[in-house]
Parts: structure tokens; sequence; C-alpha cells
């Protein structure tokens, strides 16, 4: 299978860049390596350092190509179409196809893409810069879908490796098969008493204080700098429920490997259904 990457702004324009016309991608870098910054001190004496921390850098995507087109108003078009689906007020998604699957990352353009001079209304070359804040790429699909258990009534022979029906096992094990650990969205359908789920491996927690009603789900976002403690109602409303947060929870993300989640309920009260989504996360591909 020969690359392809698939661009698409947050407006719903996308490019397509390959080895079909009208936009050849010839070379592309930085999609692999990306830099550890690693923070040290240094004692008196000392020889060396000592390491504190470190941190992955922002990741700097570059993207060549050129345009072929078989007349000048074909020309001017497919310009004008790669320059606003590249447009830096917008942010976007860039996926990647290639023999091994494929993955996502999300980018920021750093400027519009540029056009060397020296060509003709037949070919045209192009330069595009992308930065990508966050430097993980991601699976383009969402692990674990939510599955609803119904309380007596009918029944539906449905599992799922990752959700938490009301009968049976109140535990499971994920496993994280991505380079680094990946934050996850909970979700509760009441009714609930104090809803809580627990990586028994690490002993995190989170404990919302509060009770749901059947009408109600509890969804809760781990992810940094995203953080989200939600309760929808039936007709779409939401109110924000972060207050409700027992201040001994942590905001814990899925370890690289096997994490054994529980769910559990006070009172008594089951949830209708507990359910977990994530992605993947590669340090490069």
């Amino acid at each position: 299978m020969a690359n392809v990457l698939i661009y698409e702004n947050e407006k719903g324009l996308s490019v397509e860049l390959s080895t079909k016309k009208p936009f050849l991608l010839q070379k592309f870098d930085g999609f692999g390596s990306v830099k550890n910054n690693i923070s040290t001190f240094k004692s008196p004496f000392q020889d060396g350092a000592t390491k504190q921390n470190s941190t992955l850098d922002l990741r700097d995507l570059s993207l060549e190509g050129c345009i072929l087109a078989y007349n000048k108003k074909d020309m001017m078009e497919y310009r004008a179409l790669l320059i606003r689906a590249f447009n830096p007020k917008y942010k976007g998604v860039l996926t990647y196809k290639y023999d091994g699957g494929e993955k996502q990352i999300l980018c920021e353009v750093e400027e519009a893409p540029i056009f060397p001079h020296g060509n003709s209304y037949f070919t045209q070359t192009f330069n595009i810069n992308l930065l990508c804040l966050n430097p993980f790429w991601l699976d383009t699909f969402v692990t674990g879908e939510e599955i609803i258990s119904w309380i007596g009534g009918a029944a539906f022979p449905i599992s799922f490796p990752i959700s938490f029906a009301t009968k049976g096992e109140t535990k499971k094990n994920i496993i994280n098969v991505g380079d680094v650990e990946t934050p996850i969205e909970i979700i509760f359908k009441g009714p609930a008493s104090n809803p809580k789920i627990t990586n028994l491996l690490t002993g995190e927690f989170i404990r919302v204080k509060k009770s749901l009603t059947a009408d109600e789900t509890l969804i809760i976002n781990t992810e940094f700098g995203n953080k989200k403690v939600e309760i929808f109602n039936v007709d779409g409303s939401k109110t924000n429920a972060f207050n409700y947060i027992d201040l001994n929870s942590t905001f814990f993300q899925l370890q690289v490997g096997d994490n054994v989640l529980e769910y559990s309920s006070e009172n008594g009260i089951d949830p209708s259904s507990v359910s977990i989504k994530y992605k993947n996360r590669y340090i490069g591909v």
C-alpha cells in the first residue's frame, strides 16, 4: 500500500496527498522521532547530574508535494483548494495510511501552503508545515463502545471486552496496547449512588459523590487540559458536576499494558451500564 495522507480541517474540508492526482505526495518528515526534554539538577561536586523529569516536545511535520493539472484553470482551483484546507486559522487532523495500518494526529498549520516559483500551469510544487501540540499519534478508532445492559425485561446476548454489565463481574482487565498512558472517558448510565471506578493495579480511583436518576448519564473525561465531569439528562441538557468529585480522586489514565478497572455504586443501586472509551497513543509511526 502506498503512503496516503488525508488532512481535514475543523470546518470539514479535506484533501488527500498520495500517488494520485492532483496532489502528489513526494516527501514527508517528522512522523517518527520526537525530542525528549530532560530536566536535571546538579549538586556541588556531583559527577554528572540528577534527572528531575522528562517531557516530550512538540511534533513538527513537514510535507512536500506537487500539484498536477491539465490546464491553468485546474491549477488555480487546486491551489485554492489546498490553501482553504490548510488554513492556519483552523485546527485539523492528519490521517496517515500505510502498510502497517493507519493513525491520526491533531495539527495546527504553521503557515499557509508555500508555492515556490519556477513552476508551470501543469505542475506546481508546494511545502506545508504542521505543528502538533500533542505529539502522540492516535488510533483512528475509539476502543470501547457503550453497551446498555437492561435490568429485567428483554435480554440481549451482547458483550464487549471493556464494558461493564449490571449483572456478573464488576471488573475488567483493559489492555492499553499503545506506547504511553492514555486518558479515558467513563460513562455511567443511572441509576447510581456515589459512582466510583478504581484501577485495582494502581489504587487510583475516581468517585463522584452524587446520586444519579435513571434518566441521567454521568460522563467523566480524564484527558490533561480537557478534564470534565458532566451529567446529561434525557432532554439533552447537561450540568457541570466537577464540584461533586471526591477530593481524593485521581483523574487517572490507562497505564501501558494491563489495567484492572472495577466500578461500584453505593446503597445497592447498580447503574444500567458503565463503559470506558479511549484511543491508544503512539510515539511514532
